[in-house]
């Protein structure tokens, strides 16, 4: 068994699962509220609404963690609580500083000491460290390693309705081997657990991308089943609600893929604050679609105009796509779009020559052959490197802040694109959040502090700069 103890629980965290958790009861039941939909579906007071959530340390060299969790289970001195009503199939990668809702459950009162995940499979991809080549493999979980057993260092205490927190961190850089070939995966698992209503009010934003399974535009909501763990998500859109290019409400169609900033209500409920999407809301059920991922290559013609690119997909509404390779083809129509997170982000401009290798794209396409498709358009998406600082941090004449980022020698970023160093830049929507990290303190990071940042890649002449939009302190047991 691998053991971690829980260090921390993470508040910004806490109010955005709320905020999920009361919308996943909403969307089951019609719009009222007070129901759950897990196996121990009680939100009387001899139980408390439970939000499971799944988060990774990012590790160089992997492209794609699709990992299957098979149970997770919660333990009091009445025994163990199963809170995963089904397998739950999440990639990893993709969640560097941030969570991912995989069940909504409940907790019966009581004292809880432990927690237990199973993981049944995992499927990576990965640079090959003697080929430098992408490599898909279905990896070897141990027997008897695949279930992580957690001790808590605080027992958790359940005593009224309040709802509770569960939450798992993968640590992909000891969790996997991939060495001699063989690809053998040993889940590595901290755990934190915390009472929502210790929640602090300062951090509730939340992102939730996905496809669109309703839109109201009586009631003024959006309904996102979320692309990684299956959830049904309620927005509420207000007048404040930010809609990119042309979109709006009455023209974003179900079947759409959207990608969205949102800030959780005190009642639990979930506004929607940016609403970008990669096909401007069309629907792809029509034989179009839509994959995310990093840019492994890139072809030019002798004028240096891009005409296609390879990608391994991290999300897509092509599930079976997810860790495979991808060729995109370009042409004269394909459309080159900003998003609104990006530019809110900083994010000025994106086109043609914003596609490298170690870049994170967005496309909507139609399908060629098997493994080809052409690009109708592209946009940026987040992409979550990390590393240590290896300079001070300097303020920026515009406000916000500039940092200097050490990478691995061994990441993406190194390998695709010979990056060894990154300045990342911050604005005032920026989320600061891990350890002690906050907007004021992000002025007097020590040299050497590990980070992850996550946001949108540029490249001007030589500099690649990234635009945070999110930048979380890794902990010890992250």
């Amino acid at each position: 068994m691998v053991t971690r103890a829980v260090t921390k629980s993470r508040t910004h965290t806490l109010a955005a699962l709320l905020a999920l958790a009361s919308a996943v009861s909403l969307a089951a039941c019609g719009g009222s509220s007070g129901v759950t939909t897990g196996a121990n579906n009680s939100t009387s007071a001899s139980a408390s609404p439970a939000v499971i959530t799944v988060g990774d340390a990012p590790m160089s060299s992997v492209l794609s963690a699709l990992v299957t969790i098979s149970g997770i289970g919660a333990t009091s001195a009445s025994g163990t609580v199963q809170l995963l009503t089904q397998p739950r199939t999440i990639e990893l990668t993709q969640l560097g500083g941030i969570q991912a809702p995989i069940e909504l459950d409940s907790l019966p009162q009581g004292t809880y000491s432990s927690l237990s995940i199973t993981v049944s499979a995992a499927q990576i991809t990965y640079i090959d460290p003697t080929t430098q080549k992408v490599v898909q493999a279905t990896a070897t979980i141990p027997a008897g390693s695949a279930t992580a057993s957690i001790t808590l260092t605080n027992p958790l205490v359940v005593n009224s309705a309040a709802a509770t927190d569960v939450r798992f961190d993968f640590d992909l850089q000891k969790s996997l081997d991939l060495t001699n070939g063989v690809v053998t995966f040993t889940p590595t698992v901290s755990a934190a657990v915390a009472h929502v209503d210790t929640e602090d009010d300062a951090d509730r934003q939340l992102h939730v991308t996905g496809t669109v399974t309703a839109v109201d535009t009586t009631k003024n909501t959006i309904t996102v089943t979320s692309s990684d763990t299956g959830l049904s998500v309620i927005l509420n859109v207000t007048s404040a609600t930010e809609f990119g290019d042309t979109l709006t409400l009455a023209t974003l169609q179900t079947g759409a893929l959207i990608h969205t900033v949102d800030q959780v209500n005190a009642d639990g409920s979930i506004t929607a604050l940016e609403v970008s999407s990669t096909d401007n809301g069309q629907s792809e059920d029509d034989g179009g679609r839509v994959d995310g991922g990093l840019v492994t290559a890139v072809t030019t013609d002798s004028n240096h105009n891009l005409t296609a690119f390879t990608m391994v997909v991290r999300d897509s509404l092509h599930e079976d796509s997810v860790g495979q390779s991808l060729t995109v083809d370009v042409n004269s129509s394909t459309l080159f779009k900003d998003t609104l997170i990006a530019q809110n982000a900083g994010l000025a401009t994106f086109d043609q020559t914003q596609i490298f290798p170690g870049q994170g794209v967005w496309v909507a396409a139609t399908k060629v052959s098997s493994g080809t498709v052409l690009a109708t358009e592209i946009r940026p998406a987040a992409v979550n490197p990390f590393g240590l600082t290896n300079a001070a941090v300097q303020t920026a004449s515009g406000g916000g802040y500039v940092l200097s980022l050490l990478l691995d020698a061994n990441s993406n970023f190194a390998q695709f694109a010979g990056l060894t160093s990154l300045t990342v830049d911050t604005n005032a929507s920026t989320v600061f959040d891990g350890q002690t990290l906050t907007s004021t303190t992000v002025a007097s990071l020590a040299v050497g502090t590990p980070l992850v940042a996550r946001g949108f890649l540029s490249l001007s002449g030589s500099t690649d700069t990234l635009f945070c939009q999110h930048l979380h302190e890794l902990g010890p047991n992250e």
